[in-house]
């Protein structure tokens, strides 16, 4: 397989980092490639997201988390490297000691980062690497930093510029205290638990990790790279990036998989084209829609004051996080189960790559509502982070075609009933997902052929067979199954 350049990872931005070779990158939640060695911000991302705050666009945003426990994501090699698993362990820290010199450094990186944010700003162009060590590596190393601090401090501030001026937004004010450190200026024991940091002026700080030892043992034999430690409500918490390489399994079986607005139909395929399992996932879609409609109503009911009366707002602000939890509580589930039922089948996980979707698709009111709400890049994330956690392959394959083609003859499909295509040139009749499964399992089959000869083609059924493709009992097979 021939991994891409870059990863889709929902919610999220970008911040330098030292850990990665030239050669890596990231994209955001829609697609977007950034230059090498950045990665995701502790800020963002996080995974355990019951303390996001209001925002009530479901997926295309940024959101900014706060008591998580974990940082997931997927990163992908080019030149035919490996892909690699990447989880930070978030933490609360407590010093040992006095944790003056710490809080020191804490202000001291902020304002440093603000005063290269500043200069920046007013050069007001884009400057090379080593440009920004000439101009600041030596005005950092003078106020008591360690190199790889300088470092840290010129690169983030360089992005954070980047980024403002990218969005059309304002000059960056930082005002929370946090600092990325370098493996290079920090030392971890997991055996107990504890985190020794190199600060400015050549001070150190002891750090003793709060959590669980099950917490920590998971990230043996995992490489970390970098941490974050930041001071929060008169609390120390800690970021520490782990990566793990991924060596995926031999796949026996193609786990194709369709996502629409109510359910998540997938098909499990051998590679001669024999259908072996067929599953269908209710979706909480219509839940998230109804939360949605209580927000317009109440927005309704208070046109002009519904942002400034607290008890309004905070409303609300109880619908959007409704519709946030239910969204990433189903996303985690669905993707364990799929990633769970891959394994057990050994099976390749394809998905339609959906990045240009919203862009594509700007129909009416109604439907850019519902596409509004639809959080299929959080269970895509959930179910490819899942799978490559048990060292599964995961494809992406271009969705053009695969709800409208014949899987048999490639014809176009005109509806037959609610639901149910035909095709009017060989007389293949299906449910719609399932068609849609089975012409992602084709055009996997054609680009990523494992049988010996290129473009097999599935055993798709005769005119006078089930509609699902499926020998037995069609509606045993297209049984409706809820995550809980």
């Amino acid at each position: 397989m021939a991994y891409c350049s870059s990863a889709i990872i929902t919610a999220c931005t970008f911040l330098p980092c030292s850990g990665f070779t030239s050669g890596w990158y990231f994209a955001s939640g829609y697609k977007t490639t950034v230059p090498p060695l950045y990665f995701i911000t502790e800020h963002f991302a996080y995974m355990n997201l019951a303390t996001l705050p209001p925002i009530i666009n479901t997926d295309r945003y940024l959101y900014k988390p706060s008591l998580s426990k974990y940082t997931i994501w997927v990163s992908y090699s080019v030149r035919g490297k490996e892909p690699v698993v990447v989880e930070a362990l978030k933490t609360r820290a407590l010093p040992e000691g006095s944790y003056d010199y710490l809080l020191e450094f804490l202000r001291l990186y902020r304002d440093a980062v603000q005063l290269v944010v500043d200069r920046i700003w007013s050069i007001n162009k884009k400057l090379s690497w080593k440009k920004l060590h000439r101009l600041f590596y030596n005005d950092l190393v003078s106020m008591g930093f360690r190199a790889h601090h300088a470092k840290e401090i010129y690169v983030y501030a360089n992005s954070l510029v980047d980024s403002a001026r990218s969005n059309g937004g304002r000059k960056p004010v930082l005002r929370k205290l946090s600092a990325r450190i370098d493996k290079y200026d920090y030392r971890l024991d997991l055996d107990n638990t504890t985190l020794t940091l190199k600060l400015h002026s050549d001070f150190e700080v002891r750090l003793r990790l709060i959590t669980s030892r099950d917490r920590v043992e998971k990230f043996r034999g995992w490489s970390n790279y970098e941490l974050v430690v930041k001071y929060e409500d008169g609390e120390f918490w800690v970021s520490v990036y782990f990566r793990r390489i991924v060596k995926t399994i031999k796949p026996k079986t193609v786990m194709a998989i369709d996502l629409n607005f109510d359910n998540v139909t997938l098909a499990i395929l051998t590679l001669d084209g024999r259908l072996v399992k067929l599953k269908r996932f209710k979706t909480p879609h219509r839940e998230i829609l109804t939360h949605r409609i209580w927000i317009e109503r109440i927005q309704r009911r208070y046109p002009k004051s519904w942002r400034f009366i607290k008890g309004v707002r905070g409303a609300i602000e109880r619908h959007g996080e409704r519709i946030r939890n239910i969204s990433w509580d189903y996303s985690h589930k669905i993707g364990d189960l799929i990633a769970i039922l891959a394994l057990k089948y050994q099976s390749v996980v394809v998905l339609e790559d959906l990045d240009e979707l919203r862009e594509n698709n700007k129909k009416d009111r109604s439907f850019n509502k519902k596409l509004g709400l639809w959080f299929y890049r959080r269970i895509q994330f959930c179910i490819e982070y899942e799978a490559r956690e048990r060292d599964l392959e995961v494809v992406k394959i271009n969705p053009r075609g695969t709800s409208s083609k014949c899987p048999r003859c490639g014809r176009k499909l005109v509806e037959n009933k609610y639901r149910v295509l035909r095709c009017k040139n060989c007389g293949f009749i299906g449910d719609r997902d399932v068609i849609a499964t089975l012409n992602i399992y084709k055009k996997f089959i054609k680009k990523h052929s494992r049988c010996g000869a290129p473009g097999v083609a599935p055993n798709a059924p005769k005119p006078d067979e089930n509609p699902s493709g499926m020998q037995g009992n069609q509606d045993e097979a297209m049984k409706t199954h809820q995550v809980i």
